[in-house]
């Protein structure tokens, strides 16, 4: 018996596995960034943390109105925070690190909403 494969066939498929492709992707997003997050410490630099990380979503910089993330603003030592966020996630998902004038990580901070 042989089964034929139908355009048809193959967008019922893709459609019927979208949803669970969709949660993977964010799951592996959110593991792959949280293990990262835990190895970046106090004293690393800007371009160890976006070697990591990538390109950030945001930055934030004092002065600047708060956003969507926090209601906290980067205020000395902060010179700058950046900002990672999980964008295939329906929730909030974010990461952040505040840097120093000298671009090391002095803080950083892990928001979840559900």
């Amino acid at each position: 018996m042989q089964i034929k494969i139908t355009p048809k066939k193959i967008l019922l498929c893709l459609l019927i596995l979208s949803p669970a492709l969709y949660v993977a992707a964010c799951c592996v997003v959110s593991n792959s960034r949280k293990e990262v997050f835990y190895q970046i410490q106090s004293g690393d630099t800007r371009q160890a943390v976006l070697a990591r990380f990538g390109k950030p979503s945001h930055v934030e910089r004092p002065g600047d109105a708060v956003g969507r993330y926090s209601n906290v603003p980067c205020t000395h030592p902060c010179a700058e925070r950046l900002w990672f966020e999980n964008r295939l996630s329906s929730e909030l998902e974010a990461w952040s690190m505040d840097l120093d004038q000298n671009g090391r990580v002095i803080s950083k901070l892990y928001l979840v909403s559900f």
